[in-house]
């Protein structure tokens, strides 16, 4: 794309909205959503209407793209459970996590990808930067970010396969979750990962980091993988336990309600992870 009329009429939008949108600094709701069971905050930067409509266009487009087999988020038609099926028969299984992995992905890699990988001219490019970024950053309540994190760094997962495929072993990406299996993984191999990382400025979360060996319980990415099977985690039958106990006891027809439909929910999971094991 080398023209910014015609970039207007993909993303649906009038030129003079466009310019307005790409001038504007007031796009962006910031706040702070408490986590109980982490015992902290994490910082949601959300885009306005006006913007998040033209961001999920921009999703729309670029979800049109062929992506690899061995990136299951943001993928259609892959899961989280679909992600850990990809490990159930590895002896050995070791996870990684990239450490605030939106916050990390800078405006400059957001505009190496529509520059170099998209081949847009340089004031396209600086107008889907501007768009798709946040603080010189990706924004963590963008719905752009999920597919956007993953061109941005589209050079450094393909580096990453190709290590991983070298050792005879299996990759899966779930966001910034990496997840690696096989009969056996090289020190060195989680090593070069980890460089691989580092060179594009992200780093590993060490407290989040997994290493399994040999036939004992691991759990990937939210899923429990026993035996050659997947299973729903305990917390998971605790919550569908308490929730059912609640349901029982409650009185307000609305809390009524709220609890009909979070156990639903739980139980949708617990059968699209029996189903899984079907496949």
């Amino acid at each position: 794309m080398k023209s910014k009329k015609k970039l207007a009429k993909l993303l649906q939008i009038s030129q003079n909205k466009l310019e307005m949108l790409t001038l504007s600094e007031d796009l962006y709701i910031e706040r702070d959503i408490s986590d109980p069971k982490k015992k902290k905050s994490r910082q949601v930067e959300e885009p306005k209407l006006p913007l998040k409509r033209v961001q999920k266009r921009i999703e729309e487009l670029l979800k049109r793209i062929k992506i690899p087999d061995y990136i299951y988020a943001p993928a259609k038609g892959r899961s989280y459970i679909s992600n850990a099926k990809a490990h159930v028969n590895a002896a050995v299984v070791r996870s990684l996590d990239i450490k605030k992995y939106f916050p990390s992905t800078p405006s400059t890699r957001v505009s190496w990808f529509f520059r170099e990988q998209m081949k847009c001219s340089s004031d396209v490019a600086g107008i889907l930067t501007k768009l798709s970024t946040f603080k010189n950053h990706l924004p963590t309540g963008s719905p752009l970010s999920p597919i956007l994190s993953y061109f941005a760094h589209i050079d450094m997962w393909e580096a990453i396969n190709e290590i991983v495929e070298g050792a005879s072993c299996t990759l899966t990406v779930y966001m910034d979750d990496v997840t690696i299996s096989g009969t056996q993984i090289p020190g060195g191999l989680i090593w070069q990962v980890k460089k691989q990382f580092h060179r594009c400025g992200l780093h590993d979360n060490r407290e989040k980091e997994k290493h399994y060996v040999g036939n004992k319980p691991r759990e990937i990415t939210g899923v429990i993988v026993k035996e050659g099977e997947l299973k729903l985690p305990n917390l998971q039958h605790k919550k569908m336990h308490d929730c059912r106990q609640s349901i029982r006891i409650e009185t307000d027809p609305n809390k009524r309600k709220k609890l009909m439909q979070s156990l639903k929910g739980l139980e949708a999971q617990a059968q699209q992870i029996k189903k899984a094991n079907d496949i």
